[in-house]
């Protein structure tokens, strides 16, 4: 491309308008920013349906009588009407149901019921997961699925009902698809929502999709039966169907391994990849090149347009083709909001060249916004989204002219016209490297924030890995399109673009898994406050909106800002309490101790749900803290379900040491190996806890009552470490699984009355029997020597009580099912004990 000539009498060429103005004139972008104020209004806030569509009807009377007067007043009310119908919309969607909906029928606990209904979606089929010797019992494959209901049988037959479930199985449907009508036999119940402070939302989640209740199936003969053929009368199960032609055409063309990322990065189906594998892309930062967004269909549109092109279309047909094609290529790809975003965009130009009619970027963005909300007012919600629309922003509007190369002097231009050919290749491909780079910096910088809010992750190692993977991926992209289209003629004509697709998809795992040992890669960290977010990104929507003085002056705010922020959450957080947080984790225990100095200790981490409650639960709840280190784990005893999340902790978090009972290392066990290896993988020292140890840090202290250091016979249970923690006069017993000869010999020594006891043993009766059961070390032993006021029994849903209620008289029982994570605050003034979930709160006296 020649250089630009100079202006005349070599005056510089007048600079472009900054992009704010572009902004100004784009009649759709005010309605978009109505509509987002509407759904944060009803999303926080709170609107009723009424309430909105009554200001949408007052807004649309007081535009009729004043859009002639004063057209400005006027454009106030059509915002206004934009807002309050985004809000309803929203409302709509989330909280309106019909009378007959199937969650009227659910309840908390899981009941048996017979239902019909057809498939709303096509099913995701789960792959094995891999052996894991931190699990309890290892994990067969499972589908998921929503099911739209249409009928339930009762006591009086096959009543009329509505409403979507999620529909999960243990096994594959492969035999169904999106459409088809079924019948299932299953436990439905209500989605749970959180029963940890930084627990993600699970209802939530589910509302945001329409979906109102859970259906489980356990594996049993014939639990979902076909009861009619209905894909091929679905637009989404046509789709379904050549998704899965493809999935198998990549499959017969691909080793297993690359042939599970060319189906998500071709098909976009998650499941092809196992959790470990999916991990390694989020944790580099570079999640993006396989899932489906915007990025797949402007590359696969550019290829598309080249072809038409050289194939001598002209540009409107070229334009209707790719329009359809991009859009086609996004349904067929699940319709996520950023694949929709992209279409829709890419739709818009094309319109704009069938039409012959210049398009105004940020009108095109404006709509697309508007489009997403319209399919799914929940969809802005999601990260996904959010990260979609920021990235093409920020690239459009900032990135584009930022890296713009200046005009060249008159000197410049002549010495450019001395170079050769290879020389201003070269020059030419060392520019477009740059550019690749820098773009990636860019947009690594501003979605940390928010990936940290999302994800509690940082990827440094992003900047260098993006640009060959966004290279690779879309190398692999063009030859896996051009794989599928050749399948039909047989193997041999899809045999090179296969070598090609694999060699590239090869060469992304080698970068990833590199990248993924890269030592400070990755960072996890907690996410930032919402004041923080809004902060960064006002700042950076004005960088990118404005230009000139202003622009570099936003710049410096945003560099003070961030490093504010930063130096803000590196802070040590230090409080006039402790803190003592019983997690709800199912069948297992973690116990999250906050010393007033700052010093975090855990007692356990695990559960028989296996290692992933560290991710769902345990790293979530400190993140919420704003925990980053932790001084001290300690293990209670050997059995998994007490310490099988230690290695996934290792990897979110700096721990200084692991204390556990002598006999720890010494259990034959996969799992106990796993976690011995995982300390030396991560240079954590190890320490031994015997009875009349005593640890301190600051205020707390605590106490080993248990085991002795000649250790005891029996199995694990009977050695579990027993703490007592003392914060002033206020105490915390801790007891693991301890039972029989450990409990005995724990209760023959006189101990004051506590205020707070873990039950032993996940509230067991074996552990915890009320006086007069036998098989009790002594009928009611641990009740009549601790004397608490408040026990807390960490348990799987649905397990009994009513024994733990009749041993502990006197005191309050609260289990972690029902009332969820139990914090107890420790201060000289008194304890205070709340309930997550349940909403309870103790003011523990003695």
């Amino acid at each position: 491309m020649p250089a630009p000539s100079p202006a005349p009498d070599d005056e510089p060429a007048k600079p472009s308008p900054p992009p704010w103005r572009e902004f100004a004139r784009s009649p759709l972008v005010p309605f978009a920013l109505a509509a987002s104020a509407g759904l944060l209004a009803d999303r926080y806030i709170g609107v009723p349906l009424g309430a909105a569509l009554v200001a949408a009807a007052v807004a649309l009377v007081g535009w009729f009588f004043t859009r002639r007067a004063t057209p400005q007043t006027a454009l106030g009310w059509l915002l206004v009407c934009a807002a309050a119908l985004a809000a309803a919309h929203h409302h709509a969607h989330r909280h309106t149901f019909a009378p007959d909906d199937v969650s009227a029928l659910a309840k908390a606990a899981p009941e048996v019921v017979r239902v019909r209904g057809t498939l709303a979606e096509e099913p995701d089929r789960f792959r094995p997961p891999r052996f894991d010797p931190l699990l309890t019992m290892q994990r067969e494959a499972t589908s998921t699925t929503v099911l739209d209901i249409s009928e339930v049988d009762g006591a009086t037959g096959w009543r009329p009902a509505s409403g979507r479930v999620r529909l999960s199985v243990e096994g594959r449907l492969d035999d169904l698809h999106c459409g088809d009508a079924v019948q299932v036999v299953g436990r439905l119940s209500l989605p749970e929502g959180p029963a940890n402070p930084g627990e993600r939302d699970y209802r939530g989640l589910l509302l945001d999709k329409r979906i109102t209740a859970d259906l489980r199936v356990k594996r049993s003969a014939d639990p979902v039966v076909r009861i009619e053929e209905g894909w091929r009368a679905s637009l989404f199960g046509w789709l379904a169907v050549l998704r899965g032609w493809g999935t198998r055409a990549l499959a017969q063309s691909l080793p297993k391994d690359e042939a599970g990322l060319a189906t998500a990065l071709l098909l976009g189906d998650s499941t092809a990849l196992d959790r470990e594998e999916w991990d390694a892309y989020v944790r580099t930062g570079v999640i993006h090149v396989l899932a489906i967004s915007g990025q797949h269909l402007v590359i696969l549109g550019a290829f598309a347009w080249a072809v038409l092109r050289l194939c001598g279309f002209r540009n409107r047909y070229s334009a209707w083709a790719v329009a359809l094609l991009l859009l086609g290529y996004a349904l067929l790809t699940g319709a996520r909001p950023s694949a929709m975003r992209a279409a829709v965009m890419v739709c818009a130009i094309c319109g704009g060249i069938v039409l012959r009619r210049r398009v105004i970027l940020a009108n095109v963005l404006a709509f697309a916004w508007l489009v997403v909300i319209a399919l799914n007012p929940a969809d802005p919600f999601t990260a996904g989204c959010q990260l979609s629309f920021l990235c093409v922003f920020v690239l459009l509007f900032g990135a584009v002219r930022w890296l713009k190369p200046r005009d060249l002097t008159p000197i410049e231009q002549l010495i450019d016209e001395t170079r050769g050919p290879t020389e201003k290749a070269a020059r030419a491909a060392l520019r477009w490297a740059w550019n690749l780079f820098a773009v990636g910096f860019i947009l690594t910088a501003v979605n940390v924030p928010l990936v940290l809010a999302w994800q509690n992750v940082a990827s440094p190692v992003a900047v260098l890995i993006g640009p060959p993977l966004v290279v690779l991926t879309g190398i692999a992209l063009i030859a896996g399109f051009v794989l599928l289209v050749m399948s039909p003629l047989g193997v041999w004509a899809a045999w090179p673009f296969a070598r090609v697709t694999e060699a590239c998809l090869a060469g992304c795992e080698w970068i990833v898994h590199l990248a993924d040992r890269v030592p400070g890669g990755h960072v996890y960290a907690p996410g930032p406050p919402m004041w923080c977010l809004v902060g960064f990104y006002v700042l950076v929507a004005g960088l990118v909106l404005l230009d000139g003085r202003r622009s570099r002056q936003l710049f410096v705010a945003l560099v003070v800002f961030s490093t504010f922020a930063a130096a803000l959450g590196l802070t040590p957080h230090t409080s006039d309490e402790m803190r003592v947080t019983f997690l709800a984790v199912g069948h297992g225990g973690c116990v999250v101790i906050e010393a007033p100095d700052g010093r975090v200790l855990l007692y356990d981490t695990g559960t028989t749900a296996g290692p992933d409650a560290v991710r769902r639960v345990v790293a979530p709840y400190l993140w919420s803290r704003g925990v980053t280190r932790i001084d001290e784990v300690f293990l209670s005893h050997a059995d998994l379900d007490h310490f099988n999340g230690v290695p996934e902790l290792l990897r979110r978090f700096h721990i200084a040491q692991v204390t556990m009972t002598p006999t720890f290392p010494d259990k034959n066990s996969p799992g106990v190996e796993a976690v011995l290896a995982a300390l030396d993988r991560h240079n954590v020292p190890r320490g031994f806890a015997t009875a009349g140890q005593r640890f301190v840090a600051g205020d707390v202290a605590l106490e080993v009552l248990h085991p002795p250091p000649g250790g005891l016979e029996g199995n694990e249970n009977v050695r579990s470490l027993v703490l007592l923690v003392r914060h002033g006069a206020h105490t915390v017993l801790l007891t693991g699984d301890l039972e029989g000869e450990g409990q005995a010999r724990v209760t023959a020594r006189p101990v004051p009355p506590v205020d707070v006891m873990l039950a032993p043993h996940h509230g067991a009766k074996s552990a915890n029997a009320p006086r007069g059961v036998a098989g009790a070390p002594e009928p009611g032993a641990m009740a009549a020597w601790a004397r608490p006021k408040l026990v807390v029994s960490s348990q799987r849903a649905g397990t009994a009580t009513e024994h733990l209620h009749r041993s502990y008289r006197g005191a309050t029982v609260w289990d972690t099912p029902s009332a969820g994570a139990v914090t107890v605050r420790s201060h000289r003034t008194g304890l205070v004990a709340d309930a997550f979930r349940s909403g309870e709160r103790q003011v523990i006296e003695r």
